[in-house]
């Protein structure tokens, strides 16, 4: 056999080879990135993030059980607390009162008023902190293709702020941090990189009056059978708005329609 096709097939084999690995080292260091991070669905909110979970990870409380009263105005969805795994387990064995670590947190609120990022911030500013700016609010910003706000704020931190606007949401994502070259200063902007938001499948549903209607009677009281037939009627007949609010809610139906 002709050397010189001896020596083509071998050349041939290591670049396949080669390919090959090269491939696999690719393949590899895709998984490496993904080590050690989780995505937080928040299906009502329709929004999902990614955060690291190791090494020197984050550790996610949902804290909106402690959502106190509202001023007029203002509708909090949820409220949710990123804190560093290992420096939650130094807070929780100390004795006595200190400070808390920097966190990182993310509050929806309703868009009650169908406002922008920038005009949700400049009318409640005891939310938005906006008295407490440091420097120039970056108007351009942009997140999952979303137009935001960035700020920064001071306090008993300094606080990356991240608004955004979206269907009938307002989500406000904070980052507390001491330096900028700290881990969660780096951590906050990787997770703000990460978030998408998850389509409303509700959005174009339509629900069947009737049977909504028919479903108050489970917690509703009537003297006969007659008395219960009357509120159906008279509920379809969009006399109990109350009711199709209720289901809509209990079963988080945002967006759907009649």
């Amino acid at each position: 056999m002709n050397k010189k096709y001896i020596w083509g097939g071998v050349f041939l084999l290591v670049v396949i080879v080669g390919l090959w690995f090269g491939v696999s080292y690719l393949d590899l260091g895709k998984n490496e990135k993904t080590d050690g991070v989780e995505e937080y669905r928040l299906e009502r909110e329709g929004i999902s993030f990614e955060y690291k979970t190791e090494p020197d990870g984050y550790v996610v409380e949902d804290l909106s059980s402690f959502i106190g009263e509202e001023p007029e105005g203002i509708e909090v969805i949820s409220v949710y607390r990123l804190m560093n795994a290992r420096e939650k387990a130094e807070l929780e064995a100390s004795e006595g009162g200190r400070e808390g670590p920097p966190t990182i947190n993310l509050t929806v609120f309703k868009n009650v008023q169908n406002q922008s990022a920038k005009q949700w911030v400049d009318t409640f500013p005891l939310f938005s902190n906006l008295n407490f700016i440091i420097g120039e609010i970056d108007q351009e910003a942009v997140v999952a293709g979303v137009d935001a706000i960035r700020y920064l704020t001071d306090g008993l931190y300094q606080n990356q702020n991240v608004v955004i606007a979206h269907d009938d949401y307002i989500y406000y994502f904070v980052g507390s941090f001491l330096e900028k070259d700290s881990a969660i200063y780096r951590d906050f902007n990787i997770l703000i990189d990460s978030v998408t938001f998850i389509p409303n499948e509700m959005a174009n549903t339509k629900i069947d009056i009737r049977l909504v209607c028919e479903s108050a009677l489970a917690y509703m009281t009537f003297s006969d059978g007659k008395a219960a037939e009357a509120f159906v009627e008279s509920c379809i007949n969009g006399e109990h708005p109350e009711v199709i609010e209720r289901y809509i809610s209990d079963l988080g139906l945002d967006g759907a329609s009649i």
